[in-house]
């Protein structure tokens, strides 16, 4: 499982598989090489997290095998599509990451 890290510190973070990851990371860098940021939402079986990305976030993509996956194109090219939408690109996650909401309800 890879991991992709929003923000700085342990903001959000969000588990999927290396694959996935490594389309999401080709999709996102094309997005913000042309400054056009965009709603990320992460779904698991359980809940739901949107983060907005943009050109000053932090994204820290930490892959568990050290081989590159390899793109597909169509994949790619429907996931560009869907960032232009309202609700942005939606993808599956392993779990949510709402660490700094656990750190509210351990309060």
């Amino acid at each position: 499982m890879g991991t992709l890290r929003y923000g700085n510190g342990d903001d959000s973070t969000f588990e999927m598989e290396d694959g996935d990851l490594a389309h999401l990371a080709a999709v996102v860098t094309a997005k913000l090489r042309r400054r056009e940021p965009f709603l990320l939402t992460c779904r698991s079986d359980d809940s739901r997290q949107s983060i907005w990305i943009h050109e000053s976030a932090t994204l820290v993509y930490a892959y568990a095998s050290a081989e590159a996956a390899d793109l597909d194109r169509a994949r790619l090219e429907a996931m560009v599509a869907d960032t232009n939408r309202p609700a942005g690109l939606t993808i599956a996650c392993a779990a949510p990451a709402l660490q700094a909401l656990d750190a509210l309800v351990a309060a």
